[in-house]
């Protein structure tokens, strides 16, 4: 069994981990960057075409470092950190 397109299924339920991931952590469902990040992924779910990329979270001081890839081996990943400040 070799790598394979993911299916929308598991696309979608992989999805809605990853947001109820950051709904269990304190994150507000209607802020900016949960709902930039919902689009990205309901995008991802609809095309299955891959998407890796950085989503702020500026009323958290944070951003979320996203990787939702094509094939089903390798899950959809997620990485919630501290933004850092650049020195002026």
């Amino acid at each position: 069994m070799g790598k394979r397109d993911k299916t929308k299924e598991e696309r979608l339920k992989e999805g809605v981990s990853l947001l109820m991931q950051l709904k269990n952590g304190g994150v507000r469902g209607n802020s900016l960057g949960f709902l930039v990040l919902k689009q990205k992924i309901s995008d991802w779910v609809d095309n299955g075409e891959p998407w890796d990329g950085t989503v702020p979270f500026d009323e958290y001081g944070r951003e979320a470092i996203v990787s939702l890839p094509k094939y089903n081996n390798k899950a959809a990943g997620l990485n919630f950190k501290v933004r850092t400040i650049p020195e002026e």
